[in-house]
């Protein structure tokens, strides 16, 4: 080994079992997790075992909140990969497949927007090569991607049809009909995915990058953009005219949630600061390197490789600020832009805030990885003490059981982070790469060592099971009062539990109730004619408490 040294940016092969390991471990394995797994796992279960493939359906309720693509796809794959893998796994692993799919399209577009996609043969192959990678590392390296891209989310579809997208920006001077065929079914399937709002951006991206760029004023980019604009029109009608047809009142319900009434409303100066909060962390250390490229592009002349992106990240930003939605989600598409423009310029990066960058990133995680060691030693062993006690407290009930794979896996990732810092380059690429591959390890060292006693506490398998061994044998209908979505989605998935939302719809002949409360509260009294036949919560929730009630008969 003393003679061995990894260049970067990492070759073909060393680069996809980075993706592997950063994309794979998570994808399989445990339940539905709350909050949007145990959405997305239970919309695409009802989808799989009910034969309604129209709209998405939430526990026996329509769900307006989304598209079907995502659903569709992991419906697919569920019924596909039944009985080899159970079913939230499968669901599972067609998001993992959206988000294989926006790697490869973001690289290509990085590719190509820098002069090389594979069909050319120019003298910048290799640096295009550089960046194309560059950009993928830049989006893997995000923080707040990591836990969303191995959920159960629509929002992997819209990041897949964006990147394609992308990919199709990237080639509308040189090719125009696979640009139109590119940007067409790419902002189509991110419609299909989330709604109009979210490819809103993009498309005045489009609009606007013929105004600042010269090589977009030719009749090449104006017949790639009526090629895509033909071939995305099906995508924008036929769904939403069968919805229309099937229901008019499901359509106006899906068009409330699409989120363009967002646009009306005045700029909040606290959601601006939400946002920009949020961005800071979610988006590290993507943001910075990008603001480095805005600066040393500043009086240079506008390509589409700067232009696009930035305005669609502006767009993308503002509608964000507009639409006050709260969570991280809404942020995602922010990192296909920020990674664009971000790896345009990591050869040109300062060598000094590029090695401190490497090296934070290289210290971070090799403490991280070492304490997630400690842990796992702690279940296994219960040394050290202190540690074993607090992993029972959090967990109580929870009993550690040894399995060689996780650990032979485990190991080896490791020694293959411990190498590629050690033996790495001094490249310009060190720093993404060292934050991408810090994330994996991460990530992977996590679900291989700490998986069951993560699922332990976040399954509620345990409960739905309790809560229908509760039941009565012929149970009829079962209200319920401020259960949670993700509560409903895992209820109907682990134990068939279907209730009748009393803020929906009051229903006098119910004879059993369900409320979702706080723990740490009194009880709610739901009136004289309830009784308490049932209680319980996850393992580790001290907050969350499902009560059932059952009407006493005797009382009128």
């Amino acid at each position: 080994m003393a003679g061995l040294r990894i260049a970067l940016p990492l070759a073909r092969i060393p680069l996809l079992i980075l993706v592997a390991i950063w994309l794979l471990p998570g994808l399989i394995g445990h339940d539905p997790w709350k909050n949007d797994d145990a959405i997305g796992i239970g919309i695409a279960h009802q989808f799989a075992s009910h034969g309604d493939w129209l709209l998405p359906r939430l526990a026996g309720e329509h769900y307006a909140n989304d598209g079907p693509l995502f659903y569709w796809i992991a419906a697919a794959f569920a019924r596909l990969l039944d009985g080899l893998v159970a079913q939230h796994d499968a669901v599972r692993l067609a998001a993992g497949a959206f988000v294989a799919l926006t790697l490869a399209f973001l690289r290509l577009a990085g590719r190509a927007f820098h002069g090389k996609d594979r069909y050319d043969t120019d003298s910048r192959g290799e640096d295009s090569q550089r960046r194309g990678d560059g950009v993928m590392l830049l989006f893997m390296g995000s923080t707040g991607l990591l836990v969303h891209a191995h959920e159960a989310i629509s929002e992997t579809a819209l990041l897949a049809g964006l990147a394609c997208a992308y990919y199709g920006a990237a080639q509308v001077v040189k090719r125009p009909y696979a640009a139109g065929i590119a940007l067409g079914c790419g902002l189509g399937a991110a419609f299909l995915a989330t709604g109009f709002v979210h490819i809103l951006p993009f498309i005045l991206a489009l609009v606007a990058t013929p105004l600042l760029v010269p090589d977009w004023r030719s009749r090449n980019a104006a017949l790639a953009l009526v090629c895509g604009a033909l071939i995305l029109a099906p995508w924008l009608v036929t769904w939403p005219a069968l919805l229309y047809a099937r229901s008019p009142e499901l359509f106006a319900a899906w068009l409330n949630n699409d989120g363009l009434a967002a646009l009306t409303q005045a700029p909040s100066l606290a959601a601006a600061t939400q946002a920009l909060g949020t961005l800071a962390w979610f988006a590290w250390p993507t943001w910075p390197i990008a603001l480095w490229a805005l600066w040393l592009y500043r009086r240079k002349p506008g390509s589409a490789g700067v232009v696009l992106p930035l305005v669609a990240l502006i767009a993308g930003l503002g509608l964000a600020v507009l639409a006050r939605a709260p969570g991280e989600l809404p942020l995602l598409p922010l990192l296909l832009p920020l990674a664009l423009l971000g790896a345009q310029v990591l050869s040109d990066l300062r060598r000094g805030a590029a090695n401190a960058l490497a090296w934070f990133g290289a210290m971070t995680f090799s403490l991280l990885g070492g304490l997630i060691w400690l842990g796992y030693l702690a279940l296994q062993t219960g040394f050290p003490p202190r540690i074993a006690a607090n992993a029972a407290r959090i967990e109580p009930g929870f009993v550690s059981h040894f399995a060689w794979l996780p650990l032979i896996a485990a190991a080896a990732i490791t020694l293959a982070w411990i190498v590629l810092i050690l033996r790495s380059e001094n490249a310009s690429q060190r720093c993404v790469t060292f934050w991408a591959a810090g994330l994996a390890l991460f990530w992977a060292l996590a679900m291989l060592l700490w998986l069951p006693w993560i699922d332990y506490g976040k399954s509620y398998r345990p409960v739905a099971h309790s809560l229908r061994s509760s039941l009565p044998k012929h149970p009829g209908c079962i209200a319920s009062r401020g259960l949670g979505e993700a509560q409903r989605a895992t209820l109907d998935y682990h134990a068939g539990i279907v209730t009748e939302r009393a803020e929906i719809r009051a229903r006098r002949d119910c004879a059993l109730l369900l409320i979702q409360e706080n723990a740490r509260l009194p009880a709610a009294n739901p009136g004289a004619s309830w009784k308490k036949i049932w209680e319980g919560n996850r393992a580790g929730d001290r907050t969350e408490k499902l009560r059932l009630y059952v009407k006493d008969k005797s009382t009128p």
